[in-house]
C-alpha cells in the first residue's frame, strides 16, 4: 500500500498536562495505522483504513513525554480486540494484586473498588472472589458486553467527572480506584483526575499501572510508541500533574509484566500518608538517567532506528535462504514494528492466540491473522517473529509442539535474538 490516506485528528502546540508551550518533537515513526485497527475481511472488497502522523514530544517544563496528537476515541476503543482474560499472565497479576488488597482493607465486603478501563471485568471478577464490593468503567461494547451477560458490574462508557457524579449517587464512594494501563489512553486526564477526586474518600487512594518510560528507553520499546499510548510516564512527570490537583504520589511498585510496568499509589490529599523511600530513590534515578532532558529521547530515536536496521539485516538473510517466517502476536506491539520496519514482504501470516482477531488483517500490512494451531499445521514456518516478546514465558510453554519439530522464535527487542 503506496498510499496512505490520512485520517482526522486533533493537533497540540502545547503540553497536555501543563499547557506549557515549552515543548520539543523528539521522536516521530512517519504515518502509522491504529495499532488495535484491526481489519474484518469482506468478501469483494480491499481492506482501506486511515493512517495518523506519531510524533512525541517532550515538555521541557513536566518533562511529560506525549504523543502530539488525538483521535476520536470512539475509534480507538468502542470496537477493542484486546482481552485481558486471555493472557494468564496478567489474569495471575490481577489476583495477586486483588489478594494483596485484602492486606490493606480488612473489611472487603465494606469496601468499594473501582476500576477505569476495566477491559472484559478479569480484575473485577478477581476482586469479587475475594469479597469486595467493585465496579468496572470501560468504553469498548464487544469486550465488556459478554461479562455484563455474566453478571460482572461494569458500566460501558468512558470515566469522566459527569458519570463519577453518577456512580457516587448509586454507589457511594470509593475506598479506592485502580487503572491497569488504561491511565495513558486518556485524552483529556484533567477531566478523568476530577472524576476521580469526586469519586474517591478523602482517605482514598488512586492506584495506576502503567508501562514505566524507564523501561521503555533502556530497552527501546519503540513498540510500546502508538496513537492510543497517548502518554509515557515517568514519576517526575507525574509527580507534578498530580500536584495540579492536590493529590501526591506516596509510594510506587515495579512488576515484570508487559515489559516492564511501574504502579504508581497517589492519596488524595497531600501529606496524609508519608513518602516511600522508594519514590524518594526514584526520582534521583529518573534524574540520573536523563528522564528530564529531551535530548535522553532524541538519543532513543537513533538508537531504535539502529534495532530496525539489524532486524531488518537477520529477516533479509532468513528469507534469502527460503526460510518461512511468520508473525506471532497480533497486538499494537506487532502493529508497530510491522509498519515502522515495513515487513510486508517478509512475513507470511499471522498467529494469535485471541480468537476476535482471527480471519482479520493485521493494520498496515494486511497480514491475515490466524489461530496459533496454524503453527503445527502443513504450512508451519520454520521461524516465528514474536511480536509478544515481553510474554516469551508463556508463549515458548504454549508452544513446545513448534519448538521440538524445530521451529524458532525470532526476537525482536530489547536485542535481535533467535531463541532457541
Amino acid at each position: 500500500m503506496n498510499y496512505k490516506q490520512v485520517g482526522p485528528y486533533k493537533y497540540f502546540e502545547s503540553c497536555r498536562f501543563c499547557k506549557s508551550p515549552n515543548v520539543v518533537p523528539v521522536i516521530n515513526l512517519g504515518l502509522m495505522p491504529l495499532a488495535g485497527g484491526f481489519i474484518k475481511i469482506k468478501k469483494n472488497q480491499t481492506a482501506t483504513e486511515n493512517f495518523y502522523p506519531l510524533e512525541l514530544n517532550f515538555c521541557k517544563d513536566c518533562f511529560l513525554l506525549q504523543v502530539n496528537i488525538s483521535i476520536n476515541p470512539d475509534m480507538l476503543f468502542k470496537n477493542y480486540f484486546y482481552f485481558s482474560s486471555s493472557i494468564k499472565t496478567l489474569v495471575d497479576h490481577f489476583e495477586n494484586i486483588s489478594n494483596s488488597l485484602t492486606k490493606i482493607f480488612k473489611k472487603p465486603n465494606q469496601t468499594f473498588v473501582v476500576e477505569i478501563g476495566c477491559n472484559d471485568g478479569a480484575f473485577i471478577k478477581s476482586l469479587l472472589s475475594n469479597n469486595f464490593k467493585a465496579l468496572g468503567v470501560d468504553p469498548a461494547a464487544n469486550v465488556v458486553n459478554e461479562s455484563i451477560k455474566k453478571g460482572i458490574p461494569i458500566i460501558n462508557d468512558y470515566f469522566t467527572e459527569k458519570l463519577a457524579k453518577k456512580i457516587v449517587k448509586r454507589y457511594g464512594k470509593a475506598d479506592a480506584i485502580f487503572g491497569f494501563h488504561s491511565m495513558a489512553h486518556i485524552e483529556d486526564m484533567h477531566d478523568v483526575i476530577r472524576g476521580v477526586k469526586q469519586l474517591l474518600k478523602k482517605e482514598g487512594i488512586l492506584v495506576m499501572e502503567v508501562h514505566y518510560l524507564g523501561n521503555l528507553i533502556k530497552e527501546l520499546q519503540y513498540d510500546m510508541i502508538y496513537h492510543e499510548h497517548q502518554y509515557y510516564y515517568s514519576l517526575l512527570s507525574l509527580r507534578s500533574f498530580f500536584k495540579l490537583h492536590g493529590m501526591e504520589i506516596y509510594d510506587v511498585k515495579t512488576f515484570n509484566v508487559r515489559a516492564g510496568s511501574i504502579m504508581f499509589f497517589i492519596q488524595n490529599d497531600r501529606g496524609q500518608r508519608k513518602i516511600s523511600e522508594s519514590v524518594k530513590e526514584l526520582a534521583q534515578q529518573e534524574i540520573k538517567n536523563g528522564l528530564n532532558k529531551a535530548k535522553t529521547f532524541e538519543s532513543f530515536f537513533i538508537k531504535i532506528e539502529t534495532r530496525k536496521k539489524q532486524l531488518l539485516s537477520l529477516l533479509k538473510e532468513l528469507k534469502q535462504k527460503n526460510y518461512r517466517i511468520i508473525g506471532y502476536g497480533a497486538s499494537g506491539r506487532g502493529t508497530i514494528i510491522a509498519n515502522y520496519c515495513s515487513l510486508n514482504n517478509y512475513l507470511s501470516y499471522i498467529v494469535d492466540d485471541t480468537k476476535a482477531k482471527h480471519g482479520t488483517l493485521l493494520p498496515g500490512t494486511h497480514h491475515r491473522i490466524f489461530s496459533s494451531s496454524k503453527l503445527d499445521s502443513q504450512q508451519k514456518p520454520d521461524y516465528a517473529l514474536l511480536f509478544a516478546w515481553p510474554f516469551l514465558k508463556e508463549v515458548l510453554e504454549r508452544n513446545k509442539k513448534f519448538i521440538r519439530r524445530g521451529g524458532k522464535f525470532i526476537i525482536p527487542l530489547p536485542k535481535v535474538k533467535i531463541i532457541p
